[in-house]
C-alpha cells in the first residue's frame, strides 16, 4: 500500500497560538501516515515548539521530528538580518529529501487536514506525473473557539457540509501560468518522484513569498501536468492581523516576483538540495 506524509514547520514565536498547533497537527495524525515537522529557528531561550506542547499531541511514531537551531539557521541563511524568522524553503527542503513515502504533501500549521477517507479516494483518482496544487477553504478561528477545540471534528463536519470550493485565481506577474489559485502553497500534493526531479524548493529563495508559484514553474519546466484541485475540503483557520491574500506583518522582505517566476527558467539548486550530504537527526513522536 502506497505510504503518505505532509510537511511542515513552525517555530516557537507565539505567533501562532498552541491551540491552532494542536487542532491542525491533530488532524493530520489522523490523516496520514506520516507526519514530517521542522522546527525552525525558535529562540534558543525557548526551546522547540513540539517539546512545549508534547503532553497534547498525539504520539503514535508518525510524527518525525527536526529541530534546527537558532545557531544553524543563521549560517544556513548566510547570517542575513533581513531573512524570515521562518525559512520555508530550507525546512520543507531537508524534509523532502529524506521523506521516503509516496505521496508527499507540503502544508502548512494552519491547515485542518481533510478526513482520512476523502484523501484516500483524491489519490485513488490521480497520477503520477501530475503535480496537484489543492484549494484551501477559509474558516474562522473564532468559530472553532466557540465550538471548543477539542470538538474540531464536529466543526469539520460543520465545514464539509456548509462550505464551498474556494476558487481564486491569483497571478504575480502578467504571464504568470502557475499559480492557478490564491495561496498556492497551503496544500501541494505531488508524488515523491516529482519532489526529487524538481530538486524540491528553490533554496535561495530565502526571503517571503513565490517560493509556492516557482515550485510549480518548475513542476512545468520539468514536463510535469500542473492542476489546481478544489473539491477536497480543508480548511484554513483565519489569524488576526493576517490578510486572506496571503500578507503578513512579519514579512518585510520578499523574494523578486520577476526573478523566481516571470524570467525562471532552471533550478539553482545543486544535487545536495536540501543538505543532501549531511546527517540530521530527528526524533519520532
Amino acid at each position: 500500500m502506497e505510504k503518505t506524509a505532509i510537511l511542515l514547520g513552525c517555530r516557537n514565536d507565539g505567533y501562532k497560538e498552541d491551540e491552532r498547533i494542536i487542532t491542525c497537527l491533530t488532524s493530520m495524525v489522523e490523516t496520514f501516515d506520516e507526519v514530517w515537522f521542522c522546527d525552525w529557528n525558535s529562540p534558543s531561550n525557548k526551546g522547540p515548539l513540539l517539546w512545549k506542547l508534547k503532553d497534547q499531541i498525539p504520539q503514535t511514531g508518525k510524527i518525525r521530528h527536526f529541530v534546527i537551531s537558532e545557531e544553524i539557521a543563521s549560517i544556513l541563511t548566510h547570517h542575513n538580518p533581513n531573512v524570515s524568522p521562518f525559512n520555508g524553503v530550507i525546512s520543507q527542503n531537508i524534509m523532502l529529501r529524506r521523506c521516503d513515502a509516496d505521496w508527499i504533501t507540503c502544508s502548512t500549521m494552519d491547515i485542518i487536514a481533510p478526513k482520512k477517507e476523502y484523501l484516500d479516494d483524491f489519490i485513488s483518482k490521480i497520477n503520477k506525473n501530475t503535480f496537484y496544487s489543492v484549494s484551501r477553504r477559509d474558516v474562522e478561528y473564532s468559530e472553532l473557539e466557540k465550538m471548543g477545540f477539542e470538538n474540531w471534528k464536529e466543526f469539520r463536519d460543520k465545514m464539509d457540509i456548509e462550505s464551498q470550493p474556494r476558487i481564486l485565481p491569483a497571478k504575480v506577474t502578467p504571464n504568470d501560468n502557475w499559480s492557478l489559485i490564491n495561496c498556492c502553497g497551503d496544500f501541494q500534493f505531488a508524488h515523491r518522484d516529482i519532489w526529487n526531479k524538481i530538486k524540491g524548493f528553490e533554496e535561495q529563495m530565502i526571503y517571503s513569498c513565490f517560493n509556492d508559484t516557482n515550485v510549480q514553474k518548475k513542476a512545468v519546466l520539468n514536463n510535469f501536468n500542473l492542476t489546481a484541485h478544489f473539491d477536497l475540503p480543508l480548511y484554513h483557520l483565519s489569524h488576526t492581523g493576517m490578510g486572506n491574500d496571503g500578507s503578513s506583518p512579519s514579512k518585510q522582505h520578499y523574494n523578486s516576483a520577476w526573478d523566481w517566476v516571470e524570467n525562471f527558467q532552471e533550478t539553482q539548486n545543486n544535487d545536495y538540495w536540501g543538505l543532501g550530504s549531511t546527517e540530521i537527526e530527528f526524533e519520532i513522536i
